[in-house]
């Protein structure tokens, strides 16, 4: 019984300094890239918190650092005031209010790992099949 005892607390040592020289080398290469998310909204005030809520909780979910960048295309809702309570204490959330910077924007992120969703393209009718999407 004791051998079994020292066999789980040994393997679970470990398990644990694996964990702790895999977490070091990640970190000692320096911050790691965060992953920006820039969305092109237009009179999406009914699922703009659920999105950005979402991608947030998923991207800390996986260690993942996370931009986010809304550019407004005219939105007659209240799309702009969710996302400025949503970006409130949070400096990695910004807001454009309009698409003029968004050739220039791209311009200067275009090394960086980005996901560009264009909203008012988008069908999220939840009738329709996942995979066409």
């Amino acid at each position: 019984m004791m051998m079994g005892i020292l066999l789980i607390v040994g393997i679970y040592g470990l398990c644990a300094a694996i964990i702790h020289t895999v977490h070091y080398i990640r970190h000692k290469a320096g911050r790691p890239r965060a992953i920006h998310l820039v969305l092109i909204a237009k009179n999406n005030a009914s699922h703009m918190e659920w999105y950005l809520y979402s991608f947030l909780f998923f991207s800390w979910l996986r260690g993942r650092l996370a931009d986010v960048t809304v550019f407004d295309n005219g939105s007659t809702d209240d799309t702009c005031a969710i996302v400025r309570k949503v970006a409130r204490g949070r400096p990695y959330i910004r807001l454009y209010e309009s698409t003029r910077e968004l050739d220039r924007f791209l311009e200067e992120h275009d090394q960086q790992p980005m996901l560009l969703l264009h909203l008012d393209q988008v069908n999220l009718n939840p009738e329709q099949a996942l995979h066409l999407w």
